[in-house]
């Protein structure tokens, strides 16, 4: 039985998914690990303890942007800023609104985390999925990210928000092209996604694939539109930041091959629901909204393994993946009973075994901060443990004259009201590359100009 695209066939699989009681159980249980996995993100915000490194980094090029120093480095200091622009803008206005731009950040992280959830659902809806599917992919999406990619959600770090924006494109090029017209506008969104974190690229290209195979004259018009935000953009950014923009946005990174092949590991955490868009990609492969989400989810697949053979990238390259593949599942999850494997069992059965097996790979996880915030009293004091280690360790750097650097646990710098002058990581690709000499950070050192602060390890949020 092949998969059609029939708006009658569509109600009536939207009709039969929710009768039984215990496909309902099993849709609750997803969503009470969503809410309560995404709670203690919520919770470990306002914690004055240091989520991720980049969170200091992050700070201080939110304060450049409000003129605390140049936003953009020049090519003999020892700190990079490889992001573009607007994300510290944002996260320094804010911040200038509730006091501190790290919570700025962190509340920017979830909010942008709940608004990817609603995109989602939305562009699920959009796609030809039933009204309970689009739930169950939003709550999927959530709870992943919650579960598996925790250090991320309700940080200060700007690639949620942009994943947000890129999102919310992505759902009004589907809304374009349902009603066949306006094109333009999603582009112009997903370019402005694109200046607040620049490696988001399966969504755009995906678009742009589509376009090229079936509106080739709006692909024309599309690609010139963007190409002239991207020149815009570009030549503002040089008019505020001079050339320094370019030094700092292409400053060198190391990339190995080791990286990618031992990247594929991590695709563990969204194996259930990748496998189950697999397998929908073939079931139903005659489906046009089955075929945007199978290239959706390729080509985020293909960005993931390209990005994570590079230096210093982090679980964030998975997030394009983790968007398509929540979409991709919810297209499953209507779809299911039309699957070959599933013509022995009833709609309601086959849907509830994919349900069953998301659930059981969510709760399979080391994460237990949730249960044990509620549970665990011992946990509860270590988090004030690292509350007063963080406090400590600010007065200490407070107290020492001079520069100091704090490795990559930039935060406690950052706290504590020091100037950045060390980027460690950044310095440190710098110097592989041959751009800074081998000695830049040691000959501050010894010039007595620069003093060097093991930090306390618990003011570190350990994963």
């Amino acid at each position: 039985m092949r998969c059609v695209q029939l708006e009658s066939h569509s109600l009536l699989v939207t009709r039969k998914v929710d009768h039984p009681r215990y496909l309902g159980v099993l849709r609750w249980a997803l969503y009470v690990i969503a809410t309560w996995s995404f709670a203690w993100t919520i919770y470990r915000a306002f914690l004055n303890v240091e989520i991720e490194n980049n969170e200091g980094w992050n700070a201080y090029f939110a304060d450049a942007a409000m003129g605390k120093m140049p936003l953009y480095p020049s090519a003999d200091q020892l700190i990079t800023n490889n992001y573009p622009p607007l994300s510290f803008y944002i996260v320094g206005l804010v911040g200038r609104l509730i006091g501190d731009p790290v919570l700025a950040g962190r509340l920017l992280s979830l909010v942008a985390a709940v608004a990817i959830a609603m995109a989602i659902a939305l562009s699920v809806r959009r796609l030809g999925g039933s009204g309970v599917a689009a739930r169950i992919s939003g709550a999927f999406f959530v709870a992943t990210m919650s579960r598996f990619f925790m250090p991320y959600v309700g940080m200060n770090e700007p690639q949620l928000l942009a994943e947000a924006i890129m999102a919310f494109g992505f759902l009004w090029f589907l809304i374009a092209r349902s009603n066949d017209r306006g094109y333009v506008g999603p582009v112009l969104v997903m370019a402005l996604a694109g200046s607040v974190k620049h490696n988001i690229i399966a969504m755009p290209v995906t678009v742009f694939l589509w376009l090229a195979l079936y509106r080739r004259r709006e692909a024309v018009k599309c690609f010139c539109v963007a190409a002239i935000a991207i020149i815009a953009g570009t030549t503002i950014c040089y008019a505020l930041f001079g050339g320094n923009f370019f030094l700092n946005i292409l400053s060198p990174r190391h990339y190995s091959l080791k990286r990618v092949l031992r990247s594929f590991d991590e695709l563990e955490w969204v194996s259930v629901g990748l496998v189950a868009c697999l397998y929908n990609a073939w079931a139903c492969r005659r489906d046009v909204n089955v075929q945007l989400c199978s290239w959706l989810i390729a080509i985020a697949l293909g960005s993931y393994f390209l990005q994570k053979g590079g230096a210093g990238m982090d679980i964030n390259a998975q997030f394009d993946l983790v968007i398509a593949v929540a979409m991709g599942l919810g297209l499953a999850f209507t779809q299911v009973s039309l699957w070959p494997i599933a013509r022995r069992l009833g709609s309601e059965q086959a849907q509830a075994i994919l349900l069953l097996a998301v659930c059981v790979r969510l709760l399979a996880s080391k994460q237990l901060q949730p249960v044990r915030l509620v549970f665990d009293s011992s946990f509860r004091n270590e988090i004030a443990m690292r509350e007063r280690a963080m406090t400590d360790s600010v007065e200490r750097v407070r107290r020492i004259p001079g520069d100091v650097t704090c490795g990559r646990d930039m935060l406690v710098n950052y706290r504590a009201g020091k100037p950045f002058v060390v980027d460690a990581f950044n310095a440190e690709q710098r110097i592989l590359a041959g751009a800074l000499p081998k000695d830049a950070i040691a000959a501050r050192v010894a010039a007595g100009t620069l003093t060097i602060v093991e930090v306390d390890p618990r003011t570190h949020w350990s994963r």
